[in-house]
């Protein structure tokens, strides 16, 4: 289990990183900058146990960041939510 708090910290540095436990395990992060809350985000206990499901989230939350601020991040830097490929279905 990565540790989740750190992993957090060390990915938003231009913001203080809070995190709260909620009931069911899982992890409720707020993103503040200068006292105000700018994102907030729950995290599910799964989520939060594996280390490249939390980059899943850290890398949506900084697409999230980035379009909100009218910028359009670097396709580099978003990894891809997906990897497996698509269903098909074949209709007869």
């Amino acid at each position: 289990m990565p540790n989740v708090t750190n992993m957090l910290t060390a990915a938003f540095p231009e913001f203080d990183v809070v995190t709260d436990k909620r009931p069911d395990s899982g992890i409720l992060l707020t993103l503040r900058h200068d006292g105000q809350d700018i994102v907030r985000r729950a995290i599910s206990p799964g989520q939060a146990s594996s280390a490249l499901q939390l980059e899943w989230v850290i890398s949506s939350i900084r697409r999230d960041l980035a379009l909100e601020a009218g910028m359009s991040p670097a396709i580099a830097h978003l990894q891809s939510q997906s990897r497996t490929a698509l269903p098909t279905y074949e209709y007869r």
